[in-house]
C-alpha cells in the first residue's frame, strides 16, 4: 500500500502525545497506543493501534506488520542479563520469562519515536532507544535519563511473527 499525504503529513509533523503508564490499563493502552505500521522493506506507512495492529483475520492472518524492540540489559560488572517474568495481567504473553523489556515506538511521541530506513541501516535508531528509554521507565522504574540513549547499542532487525496461543487461542500473533 502507499502511503496518504495525510499520512505522510502526520508522520513528520505528529502531534505529541500525552502518554501516562502509571493511570492507564492493559486496555487503554492496546487502544491508545499508535505503532508504526511498515512496508515489507521497512518503511514506515502509516499507524494502527497496537489492539488492531495484533488482530488476526482472513485478510491479515498474521495481524499489521509494525515495528517493536526488545531490550537486553546487563550488569556491567557482572555480565548478567537482567530477565523478567510478564505480568499476570498482560494482555499478550501474560506470566511468560522474556529479556529485559519488549515494546513498540508508538507514533506521536515526544521525543519522537520514529526512525526512517536510512537509520536502521545505519543503526542509529534514535527512535527506537528513545521508545526502549520510556518503556524501562514504565516497566522496571528506571527513571528517564539514567540510561543514556547513546548508551543503547543497535543489534541487528528480524522480521519475525510470533503466536500467543495460550492468550488468544490458535488464531492469535
Amino acid at each position: 500500500s502507499t502511503m496518504t499525504t495525510e499520512t505522510a503529513n502526520a508522520l513528520s509533523n505528529p502531534a505529541p502525545q500525552k502518554w501516562d503508564g502509571k493511570t492507564m490499563t492493559q486496555n487503554d493502552f492496546m487502544i491508545r497506543d499508535t505503532v508504526l505500521v511498515l512496508s515489507p522493506s521497512d518503511s514506515v506507512i502509516g499507524s494502527e493501534s497496537k489492539k488492531a495492529s495484533h488482530e488476526f483475520t482472513p485478510s491479515q492472518p498474521r495481524g499489521v506488520l509494525h515495528r517493536a524492540f526488545s531490550v537486553f540489559l546487563f550488569d556491567s560488572s557482572t555480565n548478567e542479563l537482567l530477565l523478567q517474568k510478564r505480568a499476570s495481567t498482560k494482555i499478550t504473553f501474560p506470566n511468560v520469562w522474556t529479556n529485559t523489556c519488549c515494546s513498540h515506538p508508538l507514533h506521536g511521541m515526544e521525543p519522537s519515536e520514529v526512525d526512517g530506513p536510512e537509520d536502521v541501516k545505519d543503526g542509529s535508531v534514535i527512535g527506537v532507544k528513545n521508545a526502549a528509554v520510556r518503556k524501562l521507565e514504565h516497566e522496571l522504574g528506571i527513571p528517564v535519563g539514567e540510561l543514556k540513549v547513546e548508551g543503547f547499542k543497535f543489534l541487528t532487525r528480524l522480521h519475525y511473527w510470533a503466536a500467543d496461543t495460550i492468550t488468544h487461542g490458535k488464531k492469535s500473533p
